[in-house]
C-alpha cells in the first residue's frame, strides 16, 4: 500500500473524481463527499489542510481529509486534528475490502504529519461503519487514550411500503393535524404543491428567500439568525452549486403561488436527509413544516426512497415521525490524557452536564422551544 500526504485544498480538487468512486453507500455519505469538503472550503477556508491517500497498484483505496484547528477559549489553548468539513454523519472513505490495512496506515501518516500535540477528533462516525472498530483497535494498539460520545438520529424507514401503510403507523393525532391543516390551507390559499429547482442556478436564486425566512423566524424567538452571517450564506450557496446533481435536495411547499415552507437537504443512498427546514411565520397556525414532511413522505413512496433521516438532534417532533433510530459515535483521542486540549474536548461536555445540570437543562428547554419549522 502506497501512502501519500498531499497539502492544500488543491489536493482535494485533484482527488475528487477518484474519491467519488469510494464514497460508501450509506445514508450519510453526502457528508463524506469531496464536493461537500470543497464547499466547506469555499466559505470557511480551513488551515493546514491535507489529504492523506492510500493506493494499491495505483488505485485509490482510501482518503483522510484533515486539518488542524487551533483555538483559545477562557485562557485555555487547545488544538485538534479532524476532518475539516463537519456533517451529521462522517463515515470513513475507505475501500472496505482493504480497510483493515488501509485505515491504520493512513492514521500513522496523519500522526506523522500533525504530531502528538492536542487531540485527534473523529466526529459523527456511524455505528454501522466497519471502520469504527478498526479505529478503536488502532487507538488501543497505539496506547492512545480516548473517550466516546454516542448520539441518536431518528429516522422514518419506508423501504417499499405504500403510503397508506406508512401513514397508518403514524399517530392518529399527527395524521389528523396534517389533514386539517392541509384542508384549511387549500380553502384559504389555493392548491398545495411541492416545488424543487430545475437547475443549480435556480436553486441558488431561491436561497436568499430561504435565508431571510429562516432568520426572521429565529429572531422572532429571540435566537440569533444563523444566516445573518454572510459566511454561512456563502457555504450554503457553495453546497448548492458543488453538490448539484450529486445529492442536493431543496424543496418548498407552495400554497397557491406562495412559498410557505422550505427545506434544504440531501438525497443520499436512497435516504432523504432532513437537514435545514424553515417556514413563514405568518403561516404558523397551519403547521407548514408538518405538511412539508407529509408531502416528502408522499414523494418518498412514489419515488421508492428508503426513508427520511431526521439527522442528529433530540427535538421531540422528529420522534413523532420516526419509526427507528440510527446512532453515531464521536471519538476524541490523544497521546496525553490530561493535556489541556484533550481534557477540554473529550471531558468538557460530559463534565459540564454533570456540574451544571440546571444550566444544561435550560439550554435543552430552549432548544425544544425553537420555532416550529424545527419542531413541526
Amino acid at each position: 500500500m502506497h501512502i501519500q500526504v498531499s497539502e492544500g485544498i488543491s489536493a482535494i480538487e485533484t482527488l475528487a473524481p477518484e474519491w467519488e468512486s469510494l464514497i460508501p453507500s450509506a445514508p450519510g455519505a453526502a457528508f463524506s463527499h469531496p464536493y461537500w469538503y470543497l464547499a466547506w472550503n469555499d466559505a470557511f477556508r480551513p488551515q493546514q489542510v491535507s489529504a492523506i491517500t492510500a493506493r494499491d497498484g495505483g488505485r485509490l483505496k482510501g482518503v483522510l481529509p484533515l486539518a488542524r484547528v487551533r483555538s483559545d477559549s477562557r485562557g485555555l489553548y487547545f488544538s485538534r486534528v479532524a476532518p475539516f468539513a463537519l456533517g451529521d454523519y462522517q463515515p470513513f472513505v475507505v475501500d472496505p475490502a482493504t480497510a483493515e490495512t488501509t485505515l491504520p496506515e493512513m492514521l500513522d501518516a496523519a500522526i506523522e504529519r500533525y504530531g502528538r500535540r492536542g487531540t485527534y477528533w473523529w466526529p459523527h462516525v456511524p455505528e454501522s461503519d466497519p471502520s469504527l472498530g478498526i479505529l478503536r483497535s488502532y487507538l488501543k494498539r497505539k496506547g492512545m487514550p480516548w473517550v466516546e460520545e454516542r448520539e441518536g438520529a431518528p429516522r422514518l424507514t419506508i423501504d417499499g411500503q405504500t403510503l397508506e401503510a406508512v401513514e397508518q403507523k403514524l399517530s392518529s393525532k399527527l395524521r389528523g393535524d396534517v389533514r386539517r391543516s392541509r384542508k384549511k390551507l387549500v380553502e384559504e390559499h389555493g392548491s398545495l404543491s411541492l416545488w424543487t429547482p430545475a437547475s443549480a442556478d435556480e436553486g441558488v436564486a431561491a436561497l436568499d428567500e430561504f435565508f431571510d425566512v429562516h432568520d426572521s423566524k429565529w429572531l422572532s424567538e429571540g435566537l440569533p439568525g444563523q444566516f445573518r452571517n454572510e459566511v454561512i450564506r456563502t457555504h450554503f450557496k457553495a453546497v448548492m452549486r458543488r453538490l448539484w446533481g450529486r445529492g442536493i435536495h431543496f424543496s418548498t411547499v407552495r400554497a397557491g403561488d406562495v412559498n410557505i415552507s422550505y427545506h434544504f437537504g440531501f438525497l443520499s443512498a436512497g435516504w432523504l436527509l432532513w437537514f435545514r427546514p424553515t417556514y413563514r411565520l405568518d403561516f404558523h397556525r397551519h403547521s407548514p413544516s408538518k405538511i412539508h414532511v407529509a408531502m416528502l413522505i408522499e414523494e418518498a413512496c412514489r419515488s421508492g426512497w428508503n426513508g427520511i433521516d431526521f439527522l442528529l438532534g433530540e427535538e421531540p417532533y422528529k420522534y413523532r415521525w420516526a419509526n427507528g433510530e440510527s446512532h453515531i459515535v464521536n471519538i476524541h483521542a490523544g497521546f496525553h490524557e490530561w493535556g489541556p486540549s484533550y481534557f477540554w474536548f473529550s471531558r468538557g461536555k460530559p463534565m459540564a452536564r454533570q456540574r451544571f445540570q440546571h444550566l444544561y437543562a435550560r439550554i435543552q428547554a430552549m432548544r425544544q422551544k425553537r420555532p416550529e419549522a424545527e419542531n413541526s
